[in-house]
């Protein structure tokens, strides 16, 4: 995706057959542990990693958690599960922070997004990290799929305190239920993995803001 290099394709069938895909994760997983190491630690003496449950001094990894984001009406997310009501360009996630900003003490590395829709109205994605702006990719070609996602050939890490925003276009017409209920759910979920200073930041009750 660094440059401009993705592919569209099955998840299962990517994780179990593409060699490449575990290569770039690990190699995104060693970026963003280095980073993590060397910002949170001291000089020449890096905050050891503590994986999933840390010790006093070290720093852990965990999944990517939606409260990290706020979702296209600008609220803090506690699950992947959004509700579009208009059709059109519009934001689908962003940072949750001013400024679309991820929380600081975090560290977000990305190696694709995952939508498993029934009925996927996203049809086009577009995002920007920082200054950084990467084009539009079109995703039709998801709704022959059972699995669908993209999967980027270099991973992405957005830095604590950067700004994150995901465009994408919502095709209509949004449905009115029976019951005149209007809207669509859709997931869009990011995959690959956080890294958090404090332990303390991830204790809360589960889908509670950070």
């Amino acid at each position: 995706m660094g440059q401009g290099s993705y592919v569209i394709c099955e998840f299962d069938s990517v994780t179990k057959e593409y060699p490449d895909f575990r290569t770039a994760l690990a190699n995104l997983e060693t970026k963003v542990l280095n980073k993590s190491a060397m910002d949170w630690g001291q000089v020449n003496a890096p905050k050891p990693f503590g994986k999933l449950t840390i010790q006093e001094g070290q720093f852990g990894r965990t999944t990517i958690l939606p409260a990290l984001f706020n979702d296209h009406n600008a609220v803090q997310m506690a699950t992947w599960r959004q509700l579009f009501t208009a059709a059109g360009h519009q934001a689908l996630m962003t940072g949750a922070h001013a400024g679309f900003t991820l929380p600081e003490d975090f560290k977000v590395g990305i190696i694709g997004f995952m939508f498993p829709n029934k009925n996927q109205h996203i049809t086009e994605m577009k995002m920007q990290i920082s200054n950084k702006k990467y084009g539009r990719i079109n995703l039709e070609e998801m709704l022959v799929m059972n699995k669908p996602a993209v999967i980027f050939e270099e991973g992405i890490m957005i830095d604590e305190e950067e700004s994150f925003e995901l465009y994408g276009y919502v095709e209509g017409p949004i449905p009115t239920h029976h019951d005149g209920y209007v809207g669509v759910h859709q997931r869009i979920i990011p995959l690959g993995f956080c890294t958090y200073k404090f332990i303390d930041k991830v204790l809360g009750n589960c889908g509670a803001a950070i």
